[in-house]
């Protein structure tokens, strides 16, 4: 039994939007009128129809307090790094930030904070006084890391030096600059749900990624034409063999004139 909570009916509007709107645009219906849908977890929701069932998971993209917590999330990345360099630290350092990082704070204040205290954190792992970020944790309830950071910095299975995931927002564009951030965080808000989808193949026999992105704040614009062949081809490397999703849909909701892409 799913409980359905707040978060659960936003999920269930926004996919009613979808779909209403996927008609609007369309002049179809994306799954056939004897269709089930049912609340789920893993993926978010599961429609049944025809002896098949079809996962969807839902991801939203920018607000504007999320774009606050972001220059957050770089300042910090860019001390670490500097850190990580300058101690010369073999091991990766993956920064996984939570979505709930504090906008509304002393910016410079809790930049300083959350750095020395990440900075103990390494200096403890060194020490060997901690196994894990867990126990660390533990030990530090009241520490920014440990409430703003989701997961272990310390990793040995990711490639790259230092990675700023950012969480699964992005930016929209209008210009040749903007793309490239659009491109970059929306590459990011797919990989932080493309591991998950070995997962959800035991559940359902095709997986849909929907995707939305706001219209919050103004400033937010519709895709742009002479831009979509360029962002289906990402969507499109995202939607090959088992363990990518079977479709992704990129979702721009507006009253009067809704916008989707899909991938091929």
């Amino acid at each position: 039994m799913i409980k359905i909570n707040d978060k659960k009916k936003e999920e269930f509007e926004l996919l009613e939007d979808f779909f209403s709107d996927y008609y609007k645009i369309f002049n179809d219906d994306l799954f056939p009128v004897n269709s089930h849908l049912e609340c789920s977890e893993s993926p978010d929701f599961i429609v049944k129809f025809d002896n098949q069932k079809i996962g969807i998971e839902i991801t939203e993209a920018i607000k504007e307090e999320m774009m606050r917590s972001e220059d957050l999330e770089i300042a910090i990345s860019k001390i670490i790094q500097k850190y990580v360099e300058e101690e010369n630290i073999k091991k990766v350092i993956w920064l996984s930030f939570s979505d709930s990082l504090a906008s509304d704070i002393s910016k410079n204040k809790f930049i300083k904070d959350f750095t020395e205290e990440f900075k103990k954190y390494i200096m403890a792992r060194r020490n060997r006084e901690y196994s894990s970020f867990e126990e660390f944790c533990e030990s530090n309830k009241d520490f920014l890391i440990c409430k703003y950071l989701e997961d272990e910095p310390i990793r040995k299975d990711y490639k790259k030096p230092l990675v700023i995931p950012g969480g699964r927002y992005f930016f929209p564009f209008d210009n040749e600059e903007k793309l490239k951030i659009y491109e970059e965080k929306l590459k990011i808000a797919i990989d932080k749900k493309i591991g998950k989808v070995s997962d959800y193949r035991k559940k359902v026999d095709k997986i849909y990624l929907l995707i939305k992105t706001s219209s919050n704040p103004p400033n937010l614009v519709p895709f742009l034409d002479v831009h979509i062949p360029h962002i289906k081809e990402i969507l499109n490397s995202y939607t090959k063999g088992r363990n990518n999703f079977d479709k992704i849909f990129l979702y721009y909701h507006s009253d009067i004139e809704p916008q989707i892409i899909i991938s091929d």
